[in-house]
């Protein structure tokens, strides 16, 4: 592991330049919107289920167009013909209609139960709700179909249009929104395990399909309702079977080391995504340089949460079923919140207030890391809607 604290400030002196320091309402943001087509290959037996612009399912949901797709599911946008609303439709693979092959997944039930906990929290306006269900009979089996509100852009398309930091205002927003889901979230006894970018989307109508480029303005982010997506990798806290959770890059220090994970490993997984778009580069990076520092993606990985957040609590240790893999010296090594999150130029004040409030969710011990709860009452976030 020494090798690599050497020269560990390699990974955290990525890009800065950045539009943070403009007024958050002029600052323009245009997103290119890329298309990249599912694996044909998986139109087969147990696999996705082909669609086509105008079918309808249960004769009820009109196919407009495809919105994305992903390993175990294909997205639609519908048209809801006894209401005329949109409506996304995430069509799930056959295979997973199929308790044998499933084993302990069950987004559908989950997402009853969020749609059905407390309907009056805060919390439940930023999750992306279930609308309806049903099951579709296809020519590659039996799709479970889940029809759920229509939302537009994803927070990760707005980070990558920007030059570098997402400006501070928006993120506060942003984090709000996303911590009254989770607190939610957490209440109902489920953990999300798959927070990222991509699966954090902005209230509203989806583009128009010819709508290559999107220009918006802070102002109108500044207003808009963030939602927290995509529960088909979550699991109840009563039933944690997923054996890896997390991207790789945005996983907790207590699943890397194969200890026993809850809630609060969602909060480490979401202090990386508020690092990432408050600095404007990721907080960890698995990957970096692996062949010269003769470390796999794992130790790279911890070696890097050491340099940033200290060493790791014996007791903490004692619990990883894979710590003896990793930790065989003292190796140590310094670098701090605020020293990074200068680079990303925010003001003085701001570097200083946001390296605060990361500083309770990036925490190596998840018994001291914060709760949703308790990151929801920090200062950082007062007097943001």
């Amino acid at each position: 592991m020494s090798q690599l604290l050497l020269t560990l400030r390699n990974v955290f002196g990525r890009k800065s330049a950045n539009l943070s320091t403009c007024s958050a309402s002029t600052l323009p943001v245009i997103i290119h919107r890329k298309s990249n087509p599912e694996p044909q290959h998986r139109y087969e037996q147990g696999g996705y289920h082909p669609l086509s612009p105008g079918e309808v399912l249960h004769q009820r949901y009109k196919a407009i167009r495809k919105l994305g797709w992903g390993q175990y599911s294909t997205v639609w946008l519908v048209r809801d013909i006894q209401t005329q609303n949109l409506a996304a439709l995430k069509i799930l693979i056959s295979d997973l209609s199929m308790r044998s092959k499933s084993g302990c997944w069950d987004e559908l039930g989950l997402l009853k139960l969020i749609r059905e906990c407390n309907p009056k929290s805060q919390g439940y306006a930023h999750l992306c709700q279930l609308l309806d269900s049903f099951t579709h009979q296809g020519p590659n089996g039996n799709h479970v179909c889940l029809v759920m509100e229509a939302m537009s852009l994803s927070a990760l398309d707005v980070y990558r249009a920007l030059p570098g930091a997402m400006p501070i205002p928006l993120l506060k927003r942003l984090s709000r929104h996303i911590l009254f889901g989770l607190q939610y979230l957490h209440e109902c006894e489920i953990i999300h395990t798959d927070i990222k970018g991509d699966n954090i989307l902005i209230a509203g109508v989806p583009p128009e399909e010819e709508q290559d480029d999107i220009q918006l303005s802070t102002d109108s982010l500044m207003s808009t309702s963030f939602k927290l997506s995509d529960f088909g990798a979550a699991n109840m806290m009563s039933n944690r079977f997923a054996e890896l959770i997390q991207p790789v890059s945005l996983r907790s220090p207590e699943v890397l080391i194969g200890a026993d994970w809850d809630t609060k490993t969602d909060i480490w997984n979401l202090g990386c995504i508020i690092y990432e778009f408050a600095r404007g580069s990721k907080l960890s990076d698995p990957f970096w340089d692996n062949e010269g520092s003769g470390l796999n993606p794992p130790q790279t990985h911890l070696a890097q949460i050491v340099g940033l957040c200290g060493n790791f609590p014996l007791e903490l240790l004692k619990r990883g079923k894979k710590s003896g893999q990793y930790f065989d010296d003292q190796d140590q090594y310094s670098i701090s919140l605020e020293d990074l999150l200068s680079r990303a130029r925010h003001s003085a004040q701001d570097v200083r207030e946001t390296a605060h409030f990361l500083s309770r969710m990036l925490v190596i011990d998840p018994n001291e890391r914060w709760s949703a709860a308790q990151m929801l009452n920090h200062p950082w976030l007062k007097h943001v809607d």
